[in-house]
């Protein structure tokens, strides 16, 4: 699973991760190998999907790479060319300046490397720190390399769509379902778990959670908070699809996914003839 919040014991129902009975049916990798204190980066994702991939393809099998979100699908697939981690003490310098003034920050990664400034998105916060400590420290982000095509192994990479309406339904559904699951529980408790890191509190919910017990936002603006940025979130991730050269999309319609195998399996198999 190319998903970082799925690496993550503490937030299966946040992650919708695969539950007991897929667990049984199917073998899954890099999902709940992570504990809430230990951190997570595309580069260290990268590097045991690489593993897993050419493992399964060593014993003669079919590995499936599923996102998850674009940068993780692109860090399994590619060789994305990551940076040596920077000096220390330059990601909390990158880090507090956008925090404290994100105008100075885009400025500043303007002067060090306008060419990643022109790429990454300077409204969010997380992207722009990251882009200022690599340039900050010298390196390439390998920004450039994200939309080449190229891949480790042959391919067959399927932007799976639907149409807006029927998304929108399917993420509110979603969303419903996640409350009822105990989503509100689980994101307190991951919340309050001592020493728990940055990276899995980036998960839908757990800043509108964090919100609530401020008092700066309604407990039942919840719902339709979540199903916000999960729509905002599958926008993007049909973005970073479609720039990706020889996507193949199979849009579902209204139906249930199988009905999209018969033709994902002809279209695999004729991928694969020799």
């Amino acid at each position: 699973m190319a998903d970082p919040f799925q690496r993550y014991r503490g937030l299966e129902v946040a992650a919708d991760a695969p539950g007991a009975a897929d667990l049984a049916q199917v073998p899954y990798h890099l999902v709940g190998d992570l504990d809430l204190t230990q951190g997570s980066s595309a580069a260290e994702f990268a590097g045991r999907a690489h593993a897993v991939v050419d493992d399964i393809l060593a014993r003669g099998r079919v590995p499936v790479v599923t996102g998850g979100t674009g940068l993780y699908l692109r860090a399994a697939l590619t060789d994305l060319g990551f940076p040596a981690p920077p000096p220390e003490g330059v990601r909390p310098w990158a880090e507090g300046l956008v925090a404290a003034d994100p105008e100075a920050a885009r400025t500043e990664l303007l002067r060090r490397d306008p060419d990643a400034a022109a790429r990454v998105d300077l409204a969010n916060p997380r992207r722009l720190a990251r882009a200022l400590e690599v340039a900050a420290a010298g390196g390439e982000g390998g920004g450039a390399r994200l939309w080449d095509g190229s891949m480790r192994r042959p391919t067959l990479l399927v932007a799976v769509t639907r149409p807006r309406p029927v998304l929108d339904a399917l993420i509110a559904t979603r969303v419903r379902r996640e409350l009822d699951d105990g989503l509100l529980a689980e994101l307190e408790a991951a919340l309050e778990t001592p020493g728990v890191r940055r990276e899995p509190l980036q998960i839908i919910g757990a800043r509108e959670v964090a919100a609530i017990h401020r008092g700066e936002v309604a407990a039942d603006a919840l719902p339709e908070l979540l199903a916000a940025r999960t729509r905002r979130l599958a926008r993007r991730q049909l973005q970073w699809l479609r720039r990706w050269p020889d996507a193949w999309e199979l849009d579902l319609g209204d139906g249930p996914a199988t009905d999209g195998l018969p033709v994902l399996l002809e279209r695999w198999r004729a991928a694969a003839a020799p």
